[in-house]
């Protein structure tokens, strides 16, 4: 008996360890990104957490900016009454653009940040909507500064 549990002693840390699940992780332009605690990936290219949802989605080089003024187009009637702000930013350190939509929801305000450029050769959009109005990308969640980064 006291070999049985010497042995179940040994081998528990081993078990412990085999059933930890490596946390998620997901590709943005070819970059691996880890998952926060907390949040979890809808599709390759969308992660929801509690206080905000990031997606992403690739185009080609002239579907960009159609795509883009009627993204915005559709979210300002949606959310009608919205404020839209053009912006500075980068993806993955490259020049871009967006938009920062502002808009009331029950219990309070929501905004929507929409990132648009080229980053490693190929045509990106960033949508992050969340319930804090970031000034700077140290306001923007810890897996979104990542991806992007506002020019402030």
């Amino acid at each position: 008996m006291k070999k049985l549990f010497l042995l179940a002693f040994w081998l528990m840390p081993g078990l412990c360890l085999a059933q930890t699940t490596p946390p998620a992780t997901i590709n943005f332009c070819g970059v691996n990104i880890s998952v926060p605690a907390g949040c979890a990936p809808e599709t390759s290219y969308s992660v929801r957490c509690e206080r905000y949802q990031l997606n992403w989605f690739y185009l080609n080089h002239g579907q960009l900016l159609p795509v883009v003024e009627t993204m915005v187009k559709t979210e300002m009637k949606k959310h009608k009454p919205a404020e839209d702000q053009p912006f500075e930013a980068f993806i993955l350190d490259t020049p871009a653009k967006g938009h920062r939509l502002s808009y009331a929801i029950e219990g309070g305000e929501e905004y929507q940040l929409i990132f648009y450029g080229t980053a490693k050769g190929q045509p990106v959009v960033v949508q992050l909507t969340m319930d804090v109005d970031p000034e700077k990308t140290a306001d923007l969640p810890e897996i979104a500064q990542r991806m992007v980064r506002l020019s402030k």
